[in-house]
């Protein structure tokens, strides 16, 4: 009987696909999270407060700020992630165990990199809702975040420009 598995093509993306339905299940949780940690020294409030104060301006879509960044972030990390650890493993000795950990390595570090930009970006989306109206910004497209971004981390951050998003909810 052939081995089935041999001639069963690499499905790396649903990696991808698997952590956006994860980061929507959780995205609510993460945005508690990120407003919970960038609080000023002098005004801390609990997350229950922060969470009453999301659901009564922004209702249940408010706990989704950010979520198109989140899924371009998960999307571009995880498939990266995976694609080059499924096509590595071709020239990795599977019976050597640090091979593999340095095949894991190499491609958690690609798609950290890849994912860096999403990553930037969803904090900053998840953190307007928090921000008095005045100090919002006019669009949170990635045009408009493109030329604060530049200006304060340079050059890195700036692929956020190349992101698929507009708007602070979807």
């Amino acid at each position: 009987m052939a081995d089935t598995d041999s001639r069963r093509l690499p499905r790396w993306w649903f990696g991808g696909v698997c952590s956006s339905i994860a980061i929507t299940v959780t995205q609510p949780l993460d945005l508690i999270k990120v407003q919970l940690q960038t609080q000023s020294p002098g005004k801390i409030k609990p997350a229950s407060q922060i969470i009453g104060n999301i659901f009564r301006q922004h209702g249940v879509a408010g706990f989704y700020s950010g979520i198109s960044a989140a899924w371009f972030r998960q999307l571009t990390y995880a498939t990266t992630r995976f694609a080059l650890y499924e096509t590595g493993k071709k020239y990795v000795d599977a019976r050597n165990m640090s091979g593999k950990m340095g095949l894991a390595v190499f491609a958690g570090t690609v798609g950290g990199f890849v994912g860096v930009p999403g990553d930037v970006v969803t904090v900053r989306l998840q953190n307007d809702g928090k921000l008095p109206p005045e100090k919002r910004p006019i669009s949170t497209s990635s045009m408009a975040l493109t030329a604060s971004t530049r200006r304060r981390e340079g050059g890195v951050s700036f692929a956020a420009l190349f992101q698929p998003f507009r708007g602070p909810c979807f």
